[in-house]
């Protein structure tokens, strides 16, 4: 590493950076990144506690990651990577459950899935030990098959007008040496119905797999991996189970005016037709379901960089929480909060501490969902760093020191006469000397 020019400061080394993008190196070299494995971690300029003059203070030490990548999410991957090291096994396994929670879709609400999920919540830290894990996982594998068709008879219902248990071979382009040109249309209704309605089970059977994979696993950061897959997993085929659904409906209504449209007349050209429609749907079929796979990763990390938001805060800029902002109504409304996952009553949490006389701005920001980095609103979750914070569930990752108020200066004794100064001090004993004149400067 070196100057650029003159007038310019050292720049560290880039740590972590985010895919296929380019860095330029210390000899000037411009090299293009294809994974994270080629440039792995190094150290920077900071890990010997020296920091250049002028140099910002918002980085974490030894990972070039400054506060504005860290608010706008650019790459959760590398968030993880720099607080991992620092996270409890509570707080990893209130991410996972977060994660499991975006699975909500795909298993049937009557499942006891979601009990699990709060109480694998509550008893987070501590749910690979506790006795009652064991238990609740016999009860997910038992109602799993009534799960699995429950999620399919919901999604029957919804695809019933297509036809789905119809067999294919019944809507016969010809018959009785007639033209029936509605006949590709209702088959391929048919074929997607039915399909819509096997890859909903599917969804569910990942959905509950990732509850399985929460409760059974040790929590860190393998952990949490493997439960994104299944949940990324899970939402994909929920997702293609309502393209497949929407495809199959919009093609039982084209085969509808197919069969009111035709009069026997020009019949060959209407199947065509038919056939060709078909074959597009197909098509953009295809296109839309190899973009879905890309779709849900990119929400996957969109959600990761925002529970890290909510369980960790801001890093680069630590914040303070005073003890005496720890008042009757605040603790009462904090434990409410985390109990109940009564998010909504943050506001009336922000008005408590303000009454306590709470200044830290962004622990009001928080609580009241006016973050700057935070356009889309707030995404609060169990392990939110304010209200652990409050209750005091865990030491603080990353926060300030306290301010200690003054002390008021010590009170005299009216008895108690103020010293005379040194010089009148020295005056008085060389009048006082016998026998010496004094000293003409003194």
């Amino acid at each position: 590493m070196g100057f650029v020019g003159t007038s310019q400061p050292k720049r560290p080394c880039v740590t972590y950076e985010p895919d296929n993008h380019a860095r330029v190196t210390p000899g000037g070299a411009l090299v293009m990144r294809s994974s994270i494995s080629d440039f792995p971690p190094r150290q920077t300029d900071y890990d010997d506690g020296k920091r250049p003059a002028g140099r910002s203070r918002n980085r974490i030490q030894g990972h070039r990651m400054i506060e504005s990548d860290w608010l706008k999410v650019k790459d959760p991957d590398a968030m993880l990577r720099l607080i991992g090291e620092r996270l409890s096994p509570r707080r990893w396994q209130l991410l996972a459950c977060a994660v499991v929670r975006r699975a909500v879709e795909t298993v049937p609400v009557s499942h006891p899935f979601w009990p699990a999920v709060e109480w694998a919540e509550l008893q987070a830290g501590n749910v690979a030990n506790h006795p009652q894990t064991a238990a609740t996982l016999a009860t997910i594998a038992e109602a799993t098959p009534a799960a699995i068709q429950a999620a399919r008879d919901a999604q029957r219902l919804i695809v019933v007008s297509a036809d789905p248990d119809a067999d294919p071979n019944a809507f016969r382009e010809t018959s009785d040496r007639k033209t029936n040109p509605s006949a590709p249309l209702f088959r391929a209704a048919s074929l997607h119905a039915g399909t819509a309605i096997q890859l909903a089970g599917e969804a569910a059977e990942q959905g509950i797999a990732a509850m399985t994979c929460l409760l059974h696993d040790t929590p860190g950061a393998d952990h949490l991996q493997r439960v994104r897959q299944i949940v990324i997993e899970a939402t994909r085929l929920r997702s293609h189970a309502s393209l497949y659904a929407t495809t199959a409906l919009d093609l039982k209504v084209r085969g509808d005016h197919a069969a009111d449209r035709n009069t026997g007349r020009n019949v060959n050209i209407q199947l065509a037709a038919a056939q060709d429609t078909v074959t597009r749907t197909e098509e953009h079929l295809g296109y839309r379901g190899n973009d879905l796979q890309e779709a849900k990763e990119k929400a996957d990390r969109k959600a990761m960089g925002r529970f890290l938001l909510e369980i960790v805060g801001n890093p680069m800029t630590p914040y303070r929480f005073e003890p005496h902002w720890r008042t009757d109504t605040v603790m009462g409304l904090a434990h409410a909060i985390y109990a109940e996952r009564a998010f909504d009553r943050l506001p009336i949490l922000a008005d408590a501490l303000l009454d306590a006389d709470c200044d830290e701005e962004a622990v009001l920001r928080h609580c009241r969902g006016t973050e700057v980095h935070a356009p889309d609103g707030p995404c609060h979750i169990r392990g939110c760093w304010v209200i652990d914070q409050i209750l005091e569930q865990e030491p603080a990752l990353f926060q300030a020191k306290t301010i200690k108020p003054p002390k008021p200066p010590a009170r005299r004794s009216r008895s108690t006469r103020p010293a005379p100064p040194t010089g009148f001090l020295r005056l008085l004993e060389a009048m006082n000397r016998p026998g010496q004149p004094p000293n003409e400067d003194e």
